[in-house]
């Protein structure tokens, strides 16, 4: 695959955007059925799953020499590896969060929560930096901050993560959090 980006690769990540709201939605709206912290926890394993299609995926065929059509990225040896285990490692990580998702957050603790929300602000916060300052996907609102005619494709789909975590932050909120307060 080109970092070029033809119009049925970007067509592609339109529709897996809808795919991924969709997603998003049924979980939202199937809450009661579920459970609103069982749901709130596939949220989250929901918005690690897209994330994990781009940022730790891209590390590693990169690194790998996999993706790209116009041959493989030159990097120093020292640098692939590098790339790949940050790769691995991300995925290590967004594993682990599914693992407090599916256990701390769906059992209300309280732990869970702030784990997905320090997810969520520290990792998108440096997801909107480096949107800013190094490759957008796209999305225009880095034009109006940066003055920089944005790059790329694909903010679409990626950040659908945001709303999938902020969703399982919202739902679960007044689970773990007035309960307690009630019974204080």
């Amino acid at each position: 695959m080109s970092l070029q980006a033809p119009e049925a690769v970007q067509q592609g990540s339109l529709v897996a955007a809808v795919v991924s709201i969709s997603v998003i939605v049924a979980l939202i709206a199937f809450r009661k059925r579920l459970g609103t912290l069982n749901a709130a926890s596939w949220l989250v394993i929901w918005g690690a799953v897209v994330i994990a299609g781009e940022h730790p995926s891209f590390a590693i065929l990169y690194a790998l020499g996999l993706l790209s059509s116009e041959g493989p990225m030159i990097l120093l040896p020292h640098a692939q590896v590098h790339f790949f285990m940050a790769g691995i490692y991300a995925l290590v990580g967004l594993f682990l969060l599914s693992v407090i998702a599916r256990t701390l957050l769906r059992e209300g603790r309280r732990v869970g929560w702030f784990a997905v929300l320090f997810a969520l602000i520290f990792g998108g916060g440096f997801e909107l930096i480096a949107g800013s300052f190094l490759y957008s996907h796209g999305l225009p609102i880095y034009e109006v901050f940066t003055g920089v005619t944005t790059q790329g494709f694909g903010w679409e789909y990626l950040y659908t993560y945001f709303v999938a975590w902020a969703a399982a932050l919202a739902l679960s909120y007044r689970p773990i959090f007035a309960v307690r307060n009630q019974r204080s």
